[in-house]
């Protein structure tokens, strides 16, 4: 009967030791699956924005901060947080050197979930804001009210958790540039 004793403890501590490392190895492929999905979609929409700047010839920041905000709303249903990185997306058109293309630059502030990592890589993203009655706000509220979801509580005043910053360009041939 010792001997049944010391085994079980045997296993309990091997678990102990083992864990934390299978812990982590599940976060990051959790963190790694998020990264994906969302750097995928966070490319369609900065290629999105690119083409109708390229059709549309001007650079009209908030019709474009409100259609990459729509771009991006799918990633909310993820988790209520990603409302805030969503509303913190910043966007920058501008056509190339040559003018033969508009460049849409987007940078998404990702979140980092693995315990350790972001600590390391990660920053802070600490908002102040209340986003309930500005335009990208408005335009959220309107497509939960048009999904018949409850509209949601856009005031991320002294919410923070950590981020890294990610950046994607996108560019697509200005079909407004004229060479006469």
């Amino acid at each position: 009967m010792l001997r049944a004793f010391n085994e079980k403890g045997q296993s309990a501590t091997e678990f102990v030791l083992i864990a934390p490392f299978l812990f982590l190895i599940f976060f990051c492929i959790i963190q790694f699956s998020y990264i994906a999905y969302v750097s995928l979609a966070v490319q369609r929409a900065a290629f999105a924005i690119a083409r109708k700047a390229s059709l549309s010839g001007g650079v009209d920041q908030a019709a474009f901060q409100t259609q990459l905000t729509i771009s991006l709303l799918p990633i909310a249903s993820l988790n209520q947080k990603t409302l805030l990185t969503i509303l913190e997306t910043k966007i920058k058109i501008f056509p190339s050197s040559d003018k033969r293309q508009m460049v849409a630059r987007v940078s998404y502030p990702m979140p980092l979930w693995v315990p350790f990592a972001r600590n390391v890589f990660g920053e802070e993203l600490r908002s102040s804001a209340n986003y309930n009655e500005a335009p990208e706000g408005q335009t959220i509220k309107s497509v939960y009210s048009l999904l018949g979801k409850p509209e949601p509580n856009l005031s991320f005043e002294g919410v923070q958790f950590p981020i890294r910053w990610i950046t994607y360009e996108e560019s697509t041939f200005n079909e407004a540039f004229t060479n006469y």
